[in-house]
């Protein structure tokens, strides 16, 4: 990368981190001369992709107030698409992660229609971007499954693995910045920029199960995307057979689908959804009672497993357990710390399962802030 555009990107990067920052404050953030930072920031200001907003406080000798800079977050927008087995759902947002649009659909997804309805999204989006100057800067698609850079490896739910969503994508739009990545780890990136944690896990829970891994503000993808695979570690050797091959993965104890199958196995009369089970559960039904109570103890051993292996300050859970029972996280924790003796602090996600939109778009705004040009 040539040496201007190395320090123009510093420059955005260190913006986006400390909004209102004086060129002076540029100049001892990155190390490079007053001059030279002037001259690169009035290049970004002729581009309208910083701005002045007001100015700061003069130092202890008196004299003129800095003029403060930030990122002009009205550029341009970014476009997140959570890409689930049985929904698609999509945020676009300025970088500022402002939510502009939002909308979900029920559909089944397969490798025959993921690119038709996922275009169907971007044609409508890339409409309401006409009006910012940097247009529609990037697209991050949210993959229930294992990613790696910009190859889906394998999705246990769903057989979009089998179709190379990156390059069609790409080749259907060659003037956007096409990113994949796993919807956990799209979920870390939300909540660890949301609370400036720098160790902590995500739990997904859904139709799979996965998790999302911050480590000294770093996301842990592992060899090939395999980081964050708990819903595969084998709990019950020899025990329910798994869409991935084995038998006895968490996913077939603690996902939706396995919750649902257990209740319906010992219940008078069938249920459908999550939402029928919380309703059943709040209003006292003991084959309800049983089915969370056995949630809990499951979800407790994979909390001790997350405890023991990356040992984080914080694991935030996505689930509608956690988001509709009122003390679902409460009793994980104290079912994790009177079983397994250890002091965690679980908390449902603030952002529902928007985390995982809201995550893909930070990454497209990350990526487009360091390949800036």
């Amino acid at each position: 990368m040539p040496e201007r555009i190395n320090n123009e990107v510093q420059i955005l990067t260190t913006l986006y981190k400390y909004p209102n920052t004086s060129r002076s404050d540029l100049s001892q953030k990155l190390r490079l001369n007053k001059s030279s930072i002037s001259e690169y920031t009035n290049r970004l200001l002729e581009s309208s992709l910083i701005r002045e907003n007001g100015t700061g406080d003069s130092t202890t000798k008196g004299g003129r107030k800095p003029i403060c800079l930030e990122i002009n977050y009205q550029y341009g927008l970014c476009l997140g698409i959570d890409i689930a087995p049985h929904k698609i759902s999509y945020a676009l947002c300025d970088l500022e992660l402002n939510l502009i649009d939002y909308g979900e659909h029920e559909v089944e997804i397969d490798k025959n229609n993921v690119l038709q309805v996922a275009s169907e999204i971007i044609d409508a989006q890339l409409s309401q971007s006409h009006d910012y100057q940097g247009g529609l800067l990037g697209i991050t698609f949210a993959i229930h499954g294992i990613v790696d850079k910009k190859k889906i490896r394998f999705t246990p739910n769903y057989d979009i693995y089998k179709f190379d969503l990156y390059h069609a994508v790409s080749s259907r739009y060659p003037s956007i910045p096409i990113h994949l990545i796993n919807e956990s780890n799209a979920s870390a990136l939300c909540e660890a920029y949301n609370s400036h944690v720098r160790n902590l896990v995500v739990v997904n829970v859904g139709s799979g199960l996965g998790a999302g891994i911050i480590v000294e503000g770093n996301l842990i993808q592992g060899v090939n995307g395999y980081a964050g695979e708990i819903g595969h570690v084998i709990i019950v050797p020899d025990g329910i057979p798994c869409n991935c091959g084995n038998h006895g993965c968490f996913e077939q104890y603690c996902s939706e689908g396995a919750i649902l199958s257990y209740y319906n196995s010992i219940a008078d009369t069938p249920i459908k959804s999550i939402e029928e089970l919380i309703l059943e559960y709040q209003q006292g039904n003991s084959c309800a009672e049983k089915t969370i109570q056995r949630d809990l103890k499951y979800m407790a051993l994979l909390m001790n497993h997350i405890m023991k292996t990356m040992a984080p300050e914080i694991i935030i859970i996505n689930s509608e357990l956690a988001y509709r029972i009122n003390n679902y996280t409460q009793m994980l924790t104290e079912m994790t710390r009177t079983t397994y003796k250890q002091n965690i602090e679980i908390i449902p996600s603030i952002f529902h399962h928007r985390s995982v939109l809201l995550g893909a778009v930070y990454l497209a705004i990350q990526e487009f802030l360091h390949n800036y040009d």
